[in-house]
């Protein structure tokens, strides 16, 4: 019998690892684009275009203030749709491997039990 494939491996070949990765990577490239773009483009904003940002809206309230709150709920909006992601795409995959990967070291386990001459293998107390 040959020897069994190393579990990093095994796991890193799986089509569901290769999912996560590929869901993870993607969900993490857009949501970093609009979080720190919008946040960058605040910034040059503020640096370049000082009377765009000081343009009154109403009140005392100007662009630049609400661009500057808009930034809270940008992360808030990225950090719910994150969580939604993983609930929804990342864990059902992770899931599904792990039980592959328990019955995979359990198989292995017997087989290696199996092994042992009964006269080897140690008692319990």
């Amino acid at each position: 019998m040959p020897p069994a494939p190393a579990a990093e491996n095994r796991v890193a070949s799986h089509p569901d690892f290769r999912s996560i990765r590929g869901a993870h990577r993607s969900f993490g490239i857009v949501a970093m684009l609009i979080s720190v773009g919008g946040f960058l483009l605040l910034v040059l904003l503020s640096g370049f275009a000082p009377g765009l940002l000081n343009q009154e809206l109403f009140g005392h309230v100007t662009l630049g203030l609400v661009g500057g709150i808009g930034q809270f709920v940008v992360m808030a909006v990225t950090a719910w749709r994150y969580t939604v992601h993983m609930e929804r795409r990342i864990d059902p995959a992770v899931d599904r491997l792990r039980a592959e990967i328990a019955r995979d070291e359990a198989e292995q386990a017997r087989v290696q039990q199996a092994r042992v001459p009964q006269e080897r293998r140690f008692r319990s107390w």
